[in-house]
């Protein structure tokens, strides 16, 4: 079912396989575009966002079984399976998330579909929003409000909302404290103000002048530049007994180890940040027991969060600052992730 015929091909960034220590993206022109079968829609691609995590995948430090990355993908629906509703669809503009797809029906699903055992991941395991055409569930893709620019909501799908759900497990009140490690980031520079809004005094922790200047500019009540001062010492200062919570976006091992030390008694950690080699969460026994932590991981939420902080976006309470590329610029981009030269989050704008 289509008001306009779709092209048979499309472009897309494609990992390129290689035996050098660099793997690259190339640009093919010669992808089949797919067809959405029942329960399924067909978006034509106009954004997408570039996560760290796309980085990791497309460099082998994740599991990957697709060679087209990307999850934070807005477009508008071009055509649409059987058992979808056509007049409701066609037209729309629709987000894709990390959350590709959740099976629905297990024990986890009934707890908390987001981290469903049998869950689909755009870029992981089926094709992901680095090309023209994408095929997704209807059930699972995320309307986009009609007040919010597609390059501006891409960031939401993913950053953002990694944030807002990160910040409602801390369980924080107003008044209370909470770090941000990598807090001039795609993702931290969203948990700023979703948290300053909410109330939270937001120690941002992060390295450089710029960094410094946009985390204060969005809500921030105080900067840390890690290469210029102890941060756990800094904090301790600042808070007596340390922060309420900590959420670290960063992927070190010393960054970790540094956010279990600058929690207070009945502090939480949430981890984000996905390490570029494994290591050993550096907390004891003997820590947990005597300060009664919580540690807690997270990398989606829920349909209901999202539409909160779609609320959110809509009103101006977040916004992400963007950089908008060209989709063959996708390697300079990864590269400059590696190197932590961005300040906020990457967009690349997908071919029409």
């Amino acid at each position: 079912m289509s008001v306009s015929p779709t092209p048979l091909i499309q472009i897309a960034a494609v990992i390129a396989s290689s035996t050098s220590d660099t793997v690259k993206v190339g640009i093919k022109s010669n992808r089949p575009v797919p067809t959405p079968g029942k329960g399924e829609i067909l978006v034509k691609l106009e954004f997408s966002g570039v996560c760290h995590s796309d980085l990791h995948s497309i460099r082998g430090d994740t599991p990957m079984l697709t060679d087209v990355a990307g999850h934070e993908g807005v477009g508008k629906v071009v055509k649409v399976g059987p058992e979808v509703d056509e007049k409701q669809w066609m037209g729309t503009r629709v987000g894709i998330r990390w959350l590709y797809s959740s099976c629905r029906q297990c024990e986890i699903c009934d707890i908390n579909h987001t981290v469903c055992p049998y869950q689909k991941n755009a870029g992981a395991n089926v094709p992901g929003t680095f090309q023209q055409y994408i095929v997704s569930p209807a059930l699972h893709v995320t309307r986009i409000p009609e007040q919010l620019s597609p390059e501006s909501a891409a960031p939401l799908l993913c950053a953002g909302i990694a944030m807002y759900s990160s910040i409602m497990k801390t369980k924080t009140r107003p008044g209370d404290y909470l770090a941000i490690l990598g807090a001039g980031g795609g993702l931290g520079h969203m948990g700023i103000q979703i948290a300053a809004k909410k109330g939270l005094k937001v120690i941002a922790i992060d390295s450089g002048n710029k960094k410094k200047q946009l985390c204060l500019s969005l809500g921030a009540t105080e900067f840390l530049d890690y290469r210029e001062v102890n941060i756990v010492q800094a904090v301790k200062a600042k808070t007596t007994f340390g922060v309420h919570a900590v959420i670290c976006t960063a992927n070190g091992e010393r960054a970790y180890e540094q956010s279990m030390q600058m929690l207070r008694p009945f502090g939480t950690l949430v981890c984000v940040g996905i390490p570029n080699k494994p290591f050993k969460l550096p907390a004891t026994p003997f820590d947990m027991i005597v300060k009664g932590l919580t540690i807690v991981g997270n990398s989606a939420g829920t349909a209901d969060e999202m539409h909160e902080m779609l609320a959110m976006a809509v009103a101006g309470d977040v916004k992400a600052h963007v950089e908008v590329f060209g989709l063959d610029d996708i390697n300079d981009v990864l590269d400059r992730l590696e190197r932590s030269e961005i300040d906020g989050r990457v967009v690349l704008r997908i071919p029409q």
